[in-house]
This record gives C-alpha cells, structure tokens and sequence, in this order.
C-alpha cells in the first residue's frame, strides 16, 4: 500500500515535457529569435498598414478626372462634388463594417481578418479601376471601405505580440502607424504618376487604360 502511494506520487512529480523538448523550448525561444520573430512581424504589419493608407489616399489626384472620364457631361466647374463622393465612399464603407470587422477578428483571429482584408482589397481596386460607369465605380469604392478591417487588427496584434513589454510595444506601434503617414506622404505621389498613361506616356506599353495603373499598383501592394 505505501509503496503504491510513493508511485503515485513520483508520477504527480513527474514533469510532463521531457529534458530534451523543454531544451528545445528554450532553444526557440532565444533572444536572436524573438529579435528576429518582433522584427518580421513589424515588417509584415507595417507592410499591410501602408497598403490600406495608400488605398485610402491614392484617388484624392485623379478622382475629378476619373469622374470626367466615366460622365462626360462634366467640366473643371462642377466636377468637384462628384469627385468628393468617390473620394468619400470609401470612409462610408469603413463606418458600416468596423464593428462587425472587429467581432470577426474575435471570433475567427486577427490573422485571417488581416488576409481577408488584403485580398478584397486587392479584388476591388481592381474593380474600381475597371469600372464602366460612374456608379459602379462608386459601389466598388464602397466596397473597398466595406471590407477594410485593418486598423483594429493591427493594433490588437500589437498589443499581444508584445505583451507584458511595454517598450517594444510602444516601437512596434510607433513604426506600424509611422507607415499611415508615409503611405499619405507617397500614395498622391505614385498615383498622380501613374494615372492617365496615354497622355503622360503614349509610346509606353503600360498606356492601357486612363486610370487603371494606380489601382493596379495598390492591387499589387495588397
């Protein structure tokens, strides 16, 4: 009876992982791989964060010229409010989704909320690029807003990469959203040269389409 009672308390005792797997853990888990792990999870995250701030800015130089192009009934005097509603169906988008974009990340991860918005965007502006009439042009740029759940992700995934260090945390977060900026820096930049190719480039192969290549170059990012 006593010694059964030793054995089963040798077993309580017993560690659950062997030597060798908690070795391994620790070998994992070193500072070179944390380093390397927090630095690659920046890159990706500030990667997707400049995408959608591209995507948000990238229409403001040729939405006047893209609502010309789709209603030619319009001239430089009273195109402004046309070209302030494509501008702005993205942001209406954005209102009607975020709550729900936020219960997503909770419910299927932050991960996939991450890819799900990267891939529909990459889908729409194609699409928005590709538009035939005005109004669709306008139902895509909603969609676009639509299915954009970025920010909340990524401040969340901050967060939990970097828990209970409350320094990187504020590194990751200031490079992470550093990349909003820049993207509202570089996107009128990049988008204003590349719309309108047949005017800007007419012996070039990538003179296709009168504002394709912006969205193209989004599509791509994304």
């Amino acid at each position: 009876m006593v010694q059964s009672i030793e054995r089963a308390q040798e077993r309580e005792t017993t560690p659950l992982l062997s030597k060798q797997q908690n070795d391994f853990e620790k070998e994992t888990t070193t500072p070179i791989t944390k380093n390397r792990r927090w630095l690659m999870s920046t890159l990706a995250l500030c990667s997707a964060m400049m995408a959608q701030s591209y995507l948000i800015i990238s229409v403001f130089p040729y939405s006047g010229f893209l609502a010309m192009h789709l209603l030619p009934q319009l001239d430089s005097e009273n195109v402004g409010s046309y070209a302030g509603y494509i501008a702005s169906c993205f942001m209406v988008g954005r209102t009607f989704s975020s709550f729900e974009w936020g219960k997503a990340t909770d419910r299927y991860g932050r991960k996939f909320a991450i890819q799900a918005t990267l891939f529909l965007s990459a889908i729409f502006s194609i699409a928005f690029g590709l538009a035939p009439s005005f109004k669709l042009a306008l139902l895509f740029r909603f969609l676009l807003g639509l299915s954009n759940g970025m920010i909340g992700s990524v401040k969340t995934i901050i967060s939990e990469i970097n828990r209970e260090n409350e320094t990187e945390e504020t590194k990751m977060m200031a490079l992470v959203l550093g990349m909003w900026g820049y993207g509202f820096l570089l996107g009128p930049a990049i988008s204003g040269y590349l719309s309108e190719p047949v005017k800007q480039y007419p012996n070039s192969s990538l003179a296709q389409g009168p504002l394709r290549q912006p969205l193209d170059c989004a599509s791509f990012h994304s």
